[in-house]
């Protein structure tokens, strides 16, 4: 647009249009310009799920939840607060795992402990009432080994570990919230 633009200019400043020509020109291109960027905004949808930021788990004692989560996952803890923490899939710089761009940035858990119903702040409404439930969540472990996997959580007291299909294992948190881990062979459509 910026070389139609000084082409016109300079046809302007030659004497070769009229000065009406070149305001009729280039409003013209403008609208036409505006136009077409309209339309590609609306081909664009508003809003497209890139990655999963992060996964908020309220529990009666979030501590005691990413102390097992810390353990089971060797996950860190960062910025621990009086009633919540993130754990971050990786270290603090890396990149989420077989991510090249620079720009991606980590998966966390944070867990939480807080009133589930609280009084709505003043002039919005209250939260309503919750009517599903995620089922359970389902983490890929990139060396899995099923056998060695299932005794490394039972040397970590893990409770309640059983078979999840050829490629994954689930196992029971400290509140009883169903966790499911599989390898990098595994999918939400595979056997697990």
């Amino acid at each position: 647009m910026e070389g139609f633009v000084a082409h016109k200019l300079a046809e302007y400043e030659q004497g070769k249009i009229s000065r009406r020509r070149l305001i009729e020109t280039l409003t013209l291109a403008a609208t036409a310009a505006h136009a077409a960027d309209r339309a590609a905004a609306a081909e664009q949808p508003a809003l497209k799920a890139a990655l999963v930021n992060h996964i908020s788990y309220t529990c009666p004692n979030f501590r005691q939840a990413a102390d097992w989560y810390s353990k089971v996952f060797n996950l860190d803890q960062i910025g621990a607060r009086d009633r919540d923490v993130a754990l971050p899939f990786g270290k603090k710089g890396e990149q989420p795992y077989n991510v090249a761009a620079r720009d991606v940035p980590l998966t966390h858990l944070i867990f939480r402990t807080r009133d589930l119903n609280p009084a709505p702040a003043p002039g919005e409404a209250p939260r309503p009432k919750v009517q599903a439930v995620v089922d359970h969540v389902a983490y890929t472990v990139a060396d899995f080994d099923r056998e060695k996997a299932k005794a490394e959580l039972k040397s970590l007291g893990v409770e309640n570990v059983r078979e999840g299909g050829l490629y994954s294992l689930h196992m029971t948190d400290p509140f009883g919230y169903d966790v499911q881990i599989s390898g990098l062979a595994n999918n939400a459509l595979t056997d697990g």
